[in-house]
């Protein structure tokens, strides 16, 4: 995800990992919200208008233009979420379980610390290509 918009992510400590949970949670929860707020106004343009603006054209004003407002800020407020998780130098992989990795050393080679919200602090790592499933006691 490092680009132009997206600083590299860094490499932590495991405590510096565990100082930034707190404001992580934060950010997840704000992800959440955004997210949640995203999939109503979709769906309420979908049920109430289907087709609408499938072809590109939509009326000015009116509840349709209304929707689609709700859905840019809700995209905006996701990117801004995004782009906090990154800022600090971890990775979002899954909004939607609310998982972060954070880079680390471990035995010499580069690994994740895996953290997912509902979790009190960091208990899990993974290899690089592990994934979710790789996911290792501490």
């Amino acid at each position: 995800m490092a680009g132009a918009d997206f600083p590299e992510p860094r490499l932590f400590s495991l405590d510096e990992a565990q100082t930034l949970l707190p404001r992580l949670r934060e950010i997840v929860a704000d992800l959440r919200n955004a997210r949640e707020k995203l999939a109503i106004a979709q769906s309420s343009i979908e049920q109430r208008y289907p087709g609408a603006g499938g072809n590109g054209h939509v009326a000015p004003g009116g509840e349709t233009a209304r929707l689609n407002l709700q859905v840019e800020e809700a995209q905006r407020e996701i990117m801004g979420c995004v782009r906090a998780i990154a800022a600090l130098g971890c990775e979002l992989k899954d909004p939607d379980r609310g998982m972060v990795d954070f880079r680390t050393t471990r035995d010499g080679r580069v690994v994740y610390l895996c953290w997912l919200v509902e979790e009190p602090r960091i208990i899990f790592w993974h290899e690089m290509d592990g994934g979710f499933r790789g996911r290792q006691p501490l």
